[in-house]
């Protein structure tokens, strides 16, 4: 199936799904159902998903709308009847919302997957491993139809923690600490059997990539990223505009020649999160895969900080991921090769937000266009610093 066809399809089997729910307006009252929005919760579906086990009942929520962009994202304030003796842990006060309510969300995300990855990150993969992220709750998606949602821990309640942001840099002790964290999501399931067995439906970098070429068009909407990023985009890359996406993807094909574990697959600023005791960590893992680490340390560096900083630091970064990455997988990993790695993995981040500021009609705004900027300028930069082409030919 061509991937015209197919993304007609999925726009045609979305569409008729987002127009009943539209015209029926169901509302979910047990756990295995799915509100087709946060705004159609009931207190018997969050009874059903927040208090198994407790004999709580949710008596009453209000719903605060906080922003839209690949999901639509609220918090939910609860109060329950029926908690004495039950901790805030337990039964919380406030969970954070992600959902695809609208049909653009369900487009883009639930039915292409990352819903439903998510969803199985924060039940099957989180609890099990020490990677520093929120506690899910609870998540249901039906890729299908595209709806989904999941609730999360409210960080913003729940620890003292600073959000990530492109436009506050991070400093080199938090740089150290972004690559030790990297170091961990990497090497806790590198060579994991359970990649084989109850893991097994984690995709590979490349064939995550190829799905969203055929349903999101990434070549295309790179091009026009590209396109629209004029004069902040380097002479030399732009001299390659029609060769970029080849170059992705050969860099993804790599990983078929080297060791991989989980790699979060969009660690820009936008998505780390900083503890009152200087650890970082990591939120929206809709886009995760298996792959080679230095692609994350790659694309989280040349969003968290400046081009000065980047090019005085990430020597002495990667050869301090390469260290930590050989502590916790168990494997040693060398500092150069990890090196020639980094040079490699470039594109991914770059694509990502060409992709981003060059999204189509059919997309919703993920990102504002300053934002986007910013990092397109960054990681622009870093692959001509980097001779990412050459690294690739070579």
């Amino acid at each position: 199936m061509s991937a015209s066809v197919a993304s007609a399809r999925q726009m045609a089997r979305v569409g008729r799904g987002y127009l009943a729910d539209v015209v029926r307006r169901p509302a979910a009252r047990t756990a295995g159902q799915i509100p087709t929005a946060p705004e159609r919760v009931t207190d018997e579906w969050l009874t059903a998903t927040l208090c198994r086990g407790t004999g709580a009942r949710v008596r009453s929520h209000r719903l605060e709308p906080i922003s839209r962009g690949s999901t639509v994202r609220s918090r939910l304030v609860l109060e329950y009847e029926g908690a004495d003796g039950v901790d805030e842990q337990t039964l919380p006060p406030t969970v954070f919302v992600k959902a695809t309510s609208t049909f653009l969300t369900r487009l883009q995300v639930g039915a292409t997957g990352g819903m439903s990855g998510e969803v199985r990150f924060y039940d099957r993969i989180g609890p099990s491993t020490p990677i520093l992220a929120p506690t899910g709750y609870h998540g249901v998606c039906d890729r299908r139809s595209g709806r989904s949602i999941l609730l999360l821990e409210d960080l913003a309640r729940t620890r003292d923690v600073t959000f990530g942001e492109v436009r506050s840099t991070l400093d080199r002790a938090h740089a150290e600490a972004l690559v030790r964290s990297l170091a961990v999501v990497h090497g806790c399931l590198e060579g994991s059997p359970r990649f084989a067995g109850d893991l097994r439906w984690v995709l590979s970098s490349r064939r995550l990539q190829e799905v969203l070429n055929t349903y999101v068009d990434s070549e295309g909407r790179s091009v026009a990223g590209l396109d629209l990023a004029g004069d902040v985009i380097p002479a030399p890359l732009r001299a390659l505009r029609s060769r970029l996406h080849g170059y992705r993807m050969r860099a993804l094909e790599l990983d078929d020649h080297c060791p991989v574990g989980l790699v979060h697959h969009d660690v820009h600023a936008g998505n780390w999160f900083a503890t009152a005791d200087g650890r970082m960590g990591l939120f929206d893992w809709s886009a995760y895969a298996r792959g080679q680490g230095p692609r994350d340390v790659a694309y989280a560096l040349m969003s968290s900080l400046t081009i000065a900083d980047r090019r005085a630091w990430e020597r002495e970064l990667l050869a301090l991921y390469a260290a930590e990455l050989s502590e916790v997988s168990g494997s040693p990993h060398d500092p150069a090769a990890t090196w020639t790695a980094y040079r490699q993995q470039t594109l991914h981040g770059l694509c990502f937000w060409l992709a981003t500021l060059g999204s189509g009609s059919l997309q919703p705004k993920m990102q504002p266009d300053d934002v986007s900027m910013v990092n397109i300028e960054r990681m622009a930069q870093a692959v001509v610093d980097l001779d990412t082409f050459t690294a690739l030919d070579h």
